[in-house]
């Protein structure tokens, strides 16, 4: 007898028993800036371009704050994602629904392959080894990106005259679980970088008809399986990441 498993049971019924404005409502501008990054370098940014606080979402471990800017004249709103799929889907579940309807993330990744640090990437699929996405979209390996939003990106760093190239990513749940035979596996699929976010995010903006695209630097190596390498976690392009991310926003 073949189990079925629970977490390949699609349902595409849109409405859930529990709604995203279960915290009371506020509008968020319909251009995102979503960044994954620590307080300091998500602070530094919003103080930068005098972010004020449009509202905030309450779990049991934090609140978050939602900004807006105005960034070369344009309203955005920016918020600073959380670590994982779950947290960064469910967070961005509640900012869509408060009115945002053009997301560009951006944060760090690992490489797989021979990528220098802070190397500027654009996914354009992510390989879906992660549970959230499932809730989202039918069972499949992958997930596309947008493409708008992959050409205003694209757009943005040749205009930036900065290096950069087109991706494959690897989205997974488990950090400590990236074993030698995985590895190997995804990089066989095309992956040369790994993340635990995008795939769950371009599922959940499909499934809500909103636009997605990620800009991605690289940090920490997985290229040599038997000397892995934090480097110093991309920290050098973190800021540079942020504004073209910012920028590729205005160019959607």
């Amino acid at each position: 007898m073949t189990t079925k498993l629970a977490l390949l049971q699609y349902d595409p019924e849109p409405a859930a028993v529990v709604a995203p404005d279960m915290d009371g409502r506020f509008t968020v501008p319909d251009k995102l800036l979503y960044i994954f990054t620590g307080d300091d370098y998500f602070q530094k940014f919003v103080t930068q371009y005098h972010g004020y606080r449009l509202g905030h979402f309450d779990t049991v471990t934090k609140i978050s704050w939602v900004y807006q800017i105005i960034y070369h004249g344009q309203k955005l709103a920016v918020a600073q994602a959380p670590l994982g799929a779950p947290a960064a889907t469910m967070y961005l579940e509640m900012l869509i629904d408060f009115g945002a309807q053009t997301v560009i993330a951006v944060g760090s990744c690992g490489a797989l392959t021979a990528l220098p640090e802070c190397q500027l990437l654009v996914p354009t699929v992510a390989l879906r080894d992660e549970g959230t996405s499932f809730h989202y979209l039918p069972a499949a390996n992958w997930v596309p990106l947008d493409p708008r939003a992959m050409r205003a990106i694209g757009v943005t760093l040749t205009k930036a005259q900065v290096s950069w190239q087109m991706v494959k990513t690897w989205t997974t749940d488990a950090f400590f679980r990236e074993t030698v035979a995985k590895v190997q596996a995804v990089r066989q699929q095309g992956c040369q970088v790994v993340e635990m976010e995008c795939s769950a995010l371009a599922a959940c903006t499909a499934f809500r008809q909103v636009a997605f695209g990620q800009l991605l630097y690289t940090a920490d190596t997985l290229a040599q399986l038997d000397h892995y390498d934090p480097r110093d976690w991309g920290a050098g392009g973190v800021f540079t990441a942020i504004e073209l991310a910012a920028q590729s926003l205005l160019n959607y």
